[in-house]
């Protein structure tokens, strides 16, 4: 480990921290994440440093933020971390001697992170209790499972996507079977080698930056003289190989992604060999001998306070439990954990087991749907600098549904504000609403879509398309 300069569990964190915001862009768009990669590179060599964590979470979150309301799930809980990272570094610079800085900002820190990482767990279990969600035509568990053969060359299988039914049962299993073993102290370490063989099957479908993100979570659940003592297990060749797949992994997405913008390697009639199978078995190679050893063996530590914090920190699991409740609140319905659950809350009607239709609604955001028939805009010749930053700008999922796409009425005032805003040069849209048909030319001139909104509506409520009344809710991230 002496290659990644990590000397206690606090630089083993920043290490895995660093590595899994990177990769959210080395994924699939190497060159948008330019402005995130010195500031990696920066917590990469100094991972102990308490000024090299703080400013790595600033920049970080910064950047998190350009990216809401719609961020991945994954953005949104990096971003409270992040946040939580920037209040535990001053109360460890602000606090004690120097010499005890980095323990103190974990104790700080502690307790806050593994509450948030189990409030995350409850939501993607209790979102996943609907009928869509179990039913194989439409379930995202037989879906996704679909992509990740055909995301590694295997297109022909399965022929009959039902074999992966099962899927449906397992996953929600597997995350409350991590959720209890993580709050039972006794077995929290078969919490974390649970976790950890679950999510690196699921990063194979091409979510190992969320993975990475969970690992180095992980380790606040265990005790700092803990880890200590396995890292002593984890072999010496490990630092070097963790290098060395990680430039192979950011060689491969660079070349086949924003050099050569193919991913196919080799293409036969059966079968293909992916660029994204190279970049997940990098990943693989990559993570497990530094976190196996680590993950495998329960030390026990007598006296160990798990959750200890300082009191500020508290707020983030309490921010991260009020955002995973906003779909049957009648606020959003993306980046509240509910990513692949075939969740839905909107128009009068719910597939939840247990929340009733609209019954906790504090808002009608989620009753006002329109049917988008048509879209049209010129976009600028150049964007701002403030969107180049945040990566080139991705438009809102549901559009791939237009035309016929059902959203919020509130979604689509965002979308074109947002656009303005963007120097998106002109729009127009056709839209159903309320049984009245709306043939809109200039949008941007149009007062019921350009009706002023809070910044509070623009930077945190985004909504995914519903779908018609009387279907079961189809897999939508």
């Amino acid at each position: 480990m002496r290659l990644l300069r990590v000397e206690t569990p606090l630089g083993l964190f920043s290490v895995l921290w660093a590595v899994g915001a990177a990769l959210h862009d080395l994924e699939d768009e190497p060159l948008a994440g330019l402005p995130l990669y010195p500031f990696a590179v920066l917590l990469l060599l100094y991972p102990e440093r308490i000024w090299a964590i703080a400013t790595f979470a600033l920049a970080h979150a910064a950047l998190l933020f350009l990216k809401l309301p719609a961020a991945a799930n994954h953005s949104v809980l990096a971003l409270m971390v992040d946040v939580c990272l920037l209040i535990g570094c001053v109360h460890a610079l602000w606090s004690g001697p120097a010499a005890s800085r980095r323990r103190r900002l974990w104790e700080a820190l502690r307790g806050p992170i593994q509450a948030t990482v189990l409030v995350v767990y409850g939501f993607a279990v209790f979102h996943k209790l609907n009928s869509s969600f179990f039913d194989p035509e439409v379930s995202c568990a037989v879906t996704q499972l679909a992509k990740l053969f055909r995301m590694h060359g295997l297109h022909a299988w399965p022929r009959d996507l039902s074999i992966l039914g099962f899927n449906m049962y397992l996953t929600p299993l597997a995350e409350a079977a991590i959720l209890v073993l993580l709050l039972w102290p006794r077995f929290v370490h078969v919490g974390v080698l649970t976790g950890l063989v679950f999510h690196i099957g699921v990063a194979w479908a091409r979510f190992f930056d969320f993975a990475t993100v969970v690992f180095a979570l992980y380790l606040f659940f265990l005790p700092w003289d803990g880890i200590e003592r396995n890292a002593q297990r984890i072999p010496r060749w490990a630092g070097r190989c963790f290098v060395a797949c990680l430039v192979a992994l950011a060689a491969t997405s660079f070349y086949f992604y924003g050099v050569r913008m193919d991913p196919v390697i080799l293409d036969e009639p059966r079968w293909s060999l992916q660029a994204d199978t190279l970049i997940c078995l990098f990943w693989t190679l990559m993570i497990l001998p530094i976190l196996l050893p680590i993950f495998s063996r329960r030390e026990p530590t007598p006296g160990d306070r798990r959750w200890t914090g300082a009191p500020l920190p508290w707020l983030i699991p309490a921010i991260a439990l009020l955002n995973g409740a906003t779909p049957y609140l009648g606020l959003k319905t993306v980046a509240n954990y509910s990513m692949f659950s075939n969740l839905r809350t909107e128009g009068g009607r719910t597939n939840h087991f247990l929340i009733p239709a609209g019954r906790l609604f504090i808002a009608n955001y989620q009753n006002d749907l329109v049917r988008v028939e048509s879209i049209e805009r010129v976009l600028p010749d150049r964007w701002p600098w403030w969107v180049r930053l945040s990566g080139s700008p991705r438009d809102p999922r549901w559009l791939s549904e237009v035309p016929g796409a059902r959203v919020p009425f509130v979604e689509v005032r965002r979308t074109f504000q947002s656009w303005r805003a963007m120097g998106v040069q002109s729009a127009s849209i056709e839209y159903e609403r309320n049984g009245d048909e709306h043939a809109v030319r200039d949008a941007f001139a149009d007062a019921e879509i350009m009706r002023p909104m809070p910044f509070w509506e623009r930077k945190l409520l985004a909504f995914r398309a519903v779908q018609d009344d009387g279907e079961e809710s189809a897999c939508r991230w």
